[in-house]
């Protein structure tokens, strides 16, 4: 067909159907780019939406008016990290050698009755220990459990003295590739993720060993702590730390952790004889 043959109205008509044709094919290109989109998508930040609801008081024979406004907050990692810092920092002290001086590990309270976790490795035979809050002087602590496979002992304090808050343990399971942050002391930390859950809860960290006091206790973005670090922990890698859930098993029942521990250690050794 010769286009110059056309009229108006034919010309008319051809351009409304090259149109139609045309947007029909832009309509299947653009749903198959959607459908091919991938459906994960890894978000830096976390998105909060708070909503605010106001009630109009009527005036007389009218009716009340409800207005819904709705906020995103964006909250970026960073000030989750700062906030859990600053939510445990206060939490944390130094147990030190009551006659020296001498540092020994770093410990944090798990109840209110003066229960102190620290690393058990760095206990010796005899010793008297206490602990330094930033009083003029130190507060006496004596131990009730030396520690388990695990190495996490537990020291009681006179609670009255010290002004220190428990802290508040994980509830939730930990994922790789998660976020934690650990105390290193003198006011320090060093922040890497969770690269291994291993066997026994152990937490291997991206955390470079060297960085690490005894003691020291790790925490997530929620300020929640999730590990310790102790001579058990340093020998299965330096950067591991024990779960801080030992401590609490040991306050609430030290003999039946103890029984529990013995059995798995000589169960271990069993099987390395056997093979």
């Amino acid at each position: 067909m010769d286009l110059e043959q056309l009229n108006k109205s034919q010309i008319v008509l051809l351009t409304m159907l090259v149109s139609f044709v045309t947007s029909i094919a832009t309509g299947i290109v653009t749903v198959s780019l959607i459908e091919e989109t991938p459906t994960d998508v890894t978000r830096v930040i976390q998105r909060v939406v708070e909503r605010t609801v106001e009630t109009v008081v009527p005036a007389e024979n009218q009716q009340a008016t409800i207005i819904t406004r709705e906020k995103t907050i964006i909250i970026k990692e960073a000030d989750l990290i700062a906030a859990a810092i600053a939510e445990n920092k206060s939490k944390i002290v130094s147990v030190v050698d009551a006659d020296s001086g001498a540092f020994v590990s770093l410990g944090v309270f798990i109840d209110s009755d003066g229960t102190l976790a620290m690393d058990s490795w760095m206990l010796v035979e005899d010793g008297n220990y206490a602990i330094d809050v930033g009083a003029e002087e130190y507060i006496p602590a004596h131990i009730t459990y030396g520690g388990g496979a695990r190495g996490i002992a537990l020291l009681t304090v006179a609670v009255e003295r010290t002004g220190v808050s428990a802290i508040v343990p994980t509830e939730v399971a930990l994922h790789l590739g998660q976020t934690l942050v650990a105390f290193v002391g003198s006011g320090s930390i060093t922040q890497g993720i969770a690269t291994e859950l291993g066997e026994g809860g152990y937490i291997g960290t991206s955390i470079s060993g060297t960085k690490i006091a005894p003691g020291a206790p790790l925490i997530n973005v929620d300020g929640e702590v999730v590990g310790m670090s102790t001579g058990a922990s340093r020998e299965v890698g330096e950067s591991s730390f024990a779960p801080i859930r030992a401590a609490f098993a040991q306050a609430i029942a030290p003999d039946e952790v103890v029984g529990t521990e013995e059995e798995g250690a000589a169960a271990t050794s069993t099987e390395e004889v056997a093979q």
